[in-house]
């Protein structure tokens, strides 16, 4: 619901030239899909479309996932026009944070209920999470304090 607000704010702030750039189109349209997957996945059990019933994990899990890649393809375009230096590595901070949100939408829906560790995790699979979870805090930390 929260994207649907900030996806109709934006537009409300922009208005129609908001969208007069295909790619700010595109982006805030996979907003939108990430808002009503999230949504139809909290609200349902599971989705029909044709034959194939859809779990609400992989809802919620591709709605995630969709949200990692629309940040990321917007700052990796944020990134690409140039600007100032702290605006780049803000923007290089946040591409990083993507990486988790990216994970945690996969493990979603691949794991069904919740996203859990076995009960002995290989060495490489916890120095994995752990990188991401710093990773993503780091880049949080930055992203709120250079904006």
């Amino acid at each position: 619901m929260g994207l649907l607000v900030a996806v109709g704010g934006y537009l409300a702030a922009f208005g129609r030239d908001a969208v007069a750039d295909p790619m700010t189109a595109v982006l805030l349209a996979g907003f939108v899909v990430a808002a009503v997957l999230s949504i139809a996945g909290g609200v349902r059990e599971a989705v029909a479309l044709g034959p194939v019933t859809l779990p609400w994990n992989v809802l919620v899990g591709s709605a995630g996932v969709l949200v990692a890649l629309v940040v990321a393809v917007s700052t990796v375009r944020s990134l690409w026009d140039g600007g100032a230096t702290t605006t780049q590595f803000t923007d290089a901070a946040l591409l990083i944070s993507c990486s988790s949100i990216a994970w945690f939408g996969v493990q979603t829906a691949r794991d069904s209920r919740h996203v859990d560790l076995e009960a002995s995790p290989s060495r490489t699979r916890l120095v994995a999470i752990a990188a991401l979870a710093v990773a993503s805090m780091v880049g949080g930390v930055l992203v709120a304090t250079l904006v």
